[in-house]
């Protein structure tokens, strides 16, 4: 779904939900060290070894067995540059409309 958002013209909410796939793929070394640690019901995490969390109990993402990922963000294209939402300060993630980022990060990625 998307819907306009008053943060900036043009300014839209979007809602991302993870219902089909779902893969991580770690691109450094301590980053698989790191899943191999806190997401163990997987196969060995290596460096560009996708693996499928879809549904997966998996700590790092917060997520429990069966749970399909979503996030309420906001995007915003201004001169072929893509903003994201700004994450918010507390912690909180994206997971609800009332968590939903009132503000746009600061650098840009290419659209």
């Amino acid at each position: 779904m998307s819907y306009l958002h008053p943060i900036a013209k043009g300014a839209q909410k979007v809602d991302f939900i993870a219902d089909k796939t779902y893969e991580v793929t770690p691109l450094l070394q301590p980053v698989s060290d790191a899943m191999n640690q806190f997401a163990k019901d997987f196969d060995k995490w290596e460096v560009n070894k996708p693996q499928s969390i879809l549904k997966k109990s998996f700590p790092p993402f917060g997520l429990s067995e069966g749970q399909i990922f979503s996030e309420c963000d906001l995007i915003y294209i201004f001169n072929d540059l893509m903003f994201w939402g700004a994450r918010n300060v507390d912690g909180r993630g994206f997971d609800k409309e009332e968590n939903r980022p009132t503000n746009l990060e600061i650098l840009p990625r290419r659209k």
